[in-house]
């Protein structure tokens, strides 16, 4: 078992020291949103996440999941970047921050798929229609 002193829920935020891909040399500070729970987390020195940014909040681009100020106690709220997916040691966290919603997961989960090409765009609108569809009485 690997030690560590957070809990590892889907939707725990945690601030990381991130070695971005191109410079592996060089650390900085990022949020990164938790995609794993359960053994396939709890045994592993890593987990997979996804990064979060609180620049450029007025350029959504599809595989984006806006989170509100209330929901992230950031202002201005956050943009969960779900086209950028990366396995994190956990000795690289630095602390935990917050935790998303359910409903914020479910769109980082669809999005995900967007981002990194497991889904086309079509095809998540076709399922958004549908969602709508069946919402109406």
């Amino acid at each position: 078992m690997v030690p560590h002193a957070f809990q590892f829920s889907r939707g725990n935020v945690f601030r990381v020291k991130f070695h971005p891909p191109d410079q592996p040399s060089k650390t900085i500070e990022k949020y990164v949103v938790n995609l794993q729970e359960g053994k396939i987390v709890e045994n592993s020195p890593t987990f997979v996440g996804v990064i979060l940014t609180t620049q450029r909040l007025q350029s959504i681009y599809p595989a984006d999941v806006l989170v509100t100020e209330q929901e992230c106690s950031r202002p201005g709220g956050v943009k969960i970047m779900c086209n950028q997916i990366h396995t994190i040691p956990k000795k690289d966290i630095i602390s935990f921050e917050y935790k998303l919603s359910d409903v914020t997961m479910e769109a980082v989960g669809e999005k995900s798929l967007l981002g990194v090409g497991i889904a086309k765009i079509e095809e998540l609108e076709s399922l958004e229609e549908t969602y709508e569809e069946e919402e109406l009485p």
